[in-house]
């Protein structure tokens, strides 16, 4: 017999950048600091209530895991993302906290469970794992490689969470400040959407997705993740080919620019 879906929650990763290089002295104090920072921005952007009604919240040790009601996916990604990068940014510049923060960020929605109990398995469901997979993607990581220490906040968004929240008009923000990066982490693959506040260095000069090193390293052409990507070539994911060519701003089927990432988003069962 079927069972019954857990309900769908819209889902909030962070994970501290370099976490395992910091000093063990300072380990604690980021952890506890994290969920500090969470609410701080949070409430800095009018969103107190947001924080304070989530469904469930846990600290992993160098990163955070919080799920909210669906209705406010959209404001997970604006204005929370531009107010954690200006809170991470009034931190070091203001307070000297010892250990200055850069974070990784995930937005899912999915379901998962959620009995308003407490318990520890609340969150649990394949949502979750996938959110978490999402911070460990290569394309999120080089974001915060590739750019300068002003660059604090690196985010990544689910496909769903992506076409519900913003390109159905929710967030209130231009779907092209948002670029499209086929992700594959162990047996997970998705077409993830990749967000920077505040962009700086290689990120200005060559957008998002980083420039293929040489054609001779991408010869697999059809494998998400792959640097193939970055040369001009084509990614299926299922009946979607993404097609993500060099540096420079380039146009999608529906004519929009995605600026900065050298990358085109061709949907062949009608253009996004």
């Amino acid at each position: 017999m079927a069972s019954r879906l857990p309900p769908y929650r819209a889902l909030l990763g962070v994970d501290i950048k370099d976490f395992s290089g910091v000093a063990g002295r300072h380990h604690a104090e980021i952890t506890e600091r994290i969920a500090v920072v969470l609410a701080t921005a949070f409430e800095k952007c009018g969103l107190r209530a947001v924080w304070d009604e989530q469904r469930f919240g846990f600290n992993t040790g160098d990163g955070y895991l919080a799920g909210f009601d669906t209705d406010v996916l959209p404001l997970l990604l604006t204005p929370f993302l531009a107010s954690l990068q200006g809170e991470l940014d009034y931190r070091e510049q203001v307070r000297a906290d010892p250990v200055p923060l850069r974070m990784r960020v995930s937005v899912n929605v999915g379901p998962v469970t959620d009995t308003g109990r407490g318990l520890v398995s609340e969150g649990s469901g394949v949502a979750r794992i996938e959110t978490h997979r999402l911070l460990d993607a290569d394309p999120v990581r080089d974001l915060l490689i590739r750019s300068g220490t002003a660059t604090r906040v690196a985010a990544i968004v689910s496909g769903r969470a992506f076409h519900d929240a913003v390109a159905s008009g929710y967030s209130r923000e231009p779907a092209d400040l948002y670029v499209p990066a086929p992700v594959r982490v162990k047996a997970f693959t998705d077409v993830a959407y990749l967000r920077v506040p505040s962009p700086t260095g290689d990120l200005l000069h060559h957008g998002f997705l980083p420039h293929s090193e040489s054609s001779a390293d991408t010869k697999d052409t059809h494998r998400p993740g792959d640097a193939a990507i970055h040369a001009g070539r084509d990614v299926n994911q299922g009946n979607t080919t993404y097609t993500f060519n060099g540096p420079g701003n380039v146009n999608n089927g529906s004519g929009a620019q995605i600026n900065g990432s050298g990358a085109t988003y061709n949907d062949h069962r009608g253009s996004r």
